[in-house]
């Protein structure tokens, strides 16, 4: 070929191409991506939920309401779920297609704004205020670029009112001895009646008190204070001797009951079935805290002959029971009846011996009681030790008196109460065998103590003694700072009457030494 045909030929070819260049300009490049105008939007999050609940077993009839409609509905779900409970436990979750959930805004519909949290569940108690009521929750899942929910998730819950709950607080009530409750619980005109209330709903929605002694035609209400404050506990006064029923029952804020409970109550038999409320008789109280004694009253005929004879006006008798022996008069729950029996008189003779007495326990009331000017003797035969609530006697400390659990009788116990001739008056001896072990007694150095009985000394007596030296078994505490006084003697009183003169000894004690200041 030419050189011109090779020119031509080139020169035709450029123009070709040249020419489709410009007819495919307008076409779109099936290999390039175009590129958006502007930068991608964020996709909020979806939000969903769901619920726990029981199986409705109301006996009532469940009633909702179509919140399109003000017709009633029973028992039929057209929009929610039957009637539930106040307490609602609900989950939630949200999902983001363009990043990740950081938490929620949940309301109630009686609240006015949304809270957050980054849970996924928790437990509410709707504030119930009508026998039926209906509620609404949301919640709205927010993402990592501040994204929420447009469009909450959302549940319904007709919620009925459930009735509250009342019983006696546990041991705050006397027990019925094993198999037969028909036996009477005695108090003096003092009682104090102890509850615990609940309600399902909240013990907040809890409003009410009501109580009545004998007569349920007409309660008696006690109300929150205006510190919101509702008492669980109720102390009677002045009761009139006689049988009596104590009836207690809670009411809450939508003017639900509790059952009526009551004491005592016929239907329970682990509890008396009968309350009687005795009379206060005299100036002086005779404490039997002796249970082991209390089927013959052998010890409390003692005493009682003896207050007889020495006293000119009638006195009071206060038996305590023991788990294991009369049980229905057991210790008082509260230290308010117990202050309550002590301070309905102006001088107290306790006395125990053999098992377990209950000084310790009645040992913040006996205090509260000489504060207040009572006088109190005891003579508790046993070895109970003094702890940090015996503030009503100064003892440093106690030992075993007959560490072989003997103490013959011929003893002489020698009284240290003033005058020799006091003295020797007043000076008793072991008219019987002391079968148990007793304790010998270290007063405390605080003013206004004074020991006023010593045994025997060991060198001076003919008989077989456990002991050395004169240890003291009787303290008298009487400081000038308080009007009242005790005297706290370790044996057995009742066995200490070898010369017959036990009852000059509680002559001087209730009618000269309580009767001084």
């Amino acid at each position: 070929m030419s050189s011109f045909s090779k020119s031509l030929t080139t020169y035709l070819i450029i123009i070709s191409i040249w020419l489709l260049t410009l007819s495919c300009d307008g076409l779109k490049n099936p290999f390039l991506k175009s590129l958006p105008s502007k930068g991608h939007e964020n996709i909020p999050p979806e939000t969903y939920l769901f619920l726990f609940f029981k199986n409705d077993t109301l006996i009532q009839t469940d009633t909702i309401y179509n919140e399109l409609d003000t017709l009633i509905v029973q028992d039929t779900v057209i929009q929610m779920l039957d009637t539930t409970s106040s307490k609602q436990i609900i989950h939630w979750w949200g999902e983001d297609p363009d990043g990740e959930v950081i938490g929620y805004y949940y309301k109630w519909n009686f609240q006015d704004t949304f809270t957050f949290t980054t849970k996924e569940s928790d437990t509410f108690y709707v504030p119930i205020r009508s026998a039926y009521d209906v509620f609404e929750f949301y919640v709205k899942a927010v993402d990592n670029d501040s994204s929420v929910d447009l469009t909450p998730a959302k549940i319904v819950l007709p919620v009925f009112n459930s009735p509250p709950h009342v019983e006696f607080r546990l041991n705050s009530n006397p027990q019925a001895p094993e198999g037969n409750p028909n036996v009477v619980a005695y108090t003096f005109p003092t009682r104090t009646f102890v509850w615990d209330a609940t309600d399902p709903d909240g013990n907040n929605t809890i409003t009410e008190i009501l109580w009545a002694l004998d007569d349920t035609t007409e309660w008696n209400v006690i109300k929150r204070d205006e510190d919101g404050y509702l008492p669980d506990q109720l102390t009677l006064t002045d009761i009139e001797p006689g049988y009596h029923t104590f009836y207690l029952k809670v009411r809450d804020i939508a003017s639900a009951e509790s059952e009526v409970i009551m004491f005592p109550d016929t239907t329970d038999d682990e509890v008396p079935n009968y309350w009687c409320v005795k009379p206060v008789l005299g100036e002086v109280l005779l404490v039997d805290d002796f249970a082991q004694d209390q089927q013959y009253k052998t010890t409390q005929k003692y005493y009682r002959r003896i207050l007889s004879e020495v006293l000119d006006d009638t006195f009071s008798v206060w038996e305590i029971g023991s788990s294991s022996w009369n049980v229905q008069n057991s210790l008082p729950y509260t230290q308010i009846d117990i202050e309550a029996n002590l301070n309905y008189f102006k001088k107290v003779i306790w006395f125990s011996h053999l098992g377990r007495p209950h000084i310790s326990q009645a040992g913040l009331a006996i205090t509260k009681y000489i504060a207040k000017g009572g006088k109190i003797f005891i003579t508790n035969a046993n070895e109970e030790v003094p702890d940090t609530t015996w503030t009503f006697t100064d003892i440093d400390s106690v030992y075993r008196l007959n560490p072989g659990g003997r103490l013959m009788k011929g003893i002489k116990v020698i009284a240290n109460f003033g005058t020799e001739e006091l003295n020797e008056k007043l000076t008793l001896m072991v008219g019987k065998l002391i079968g148990n072990r007793v304790s010998a007694l270290i007063p405390g150095k605080a003013e206004g103590t004074m020991p006023v009985y010593f045994m025997e000394h060991s060198d001076s007596t003919s008989i077989s003694v456990p002991y050395k030296g004169s240890p003291c078994v009787a303290v008298k505490y009487k400081p000038d700072y308080i009007e009242g006084e005790s005297i706290y003697f370790s044996l057995p009183l009742n066995y200490c009457d070898g010369y017959g003169n036990v009852k000059e000894l509680m002559d001087y004690i209730l009618n000269v030494e309580f009767e001084e200041h």
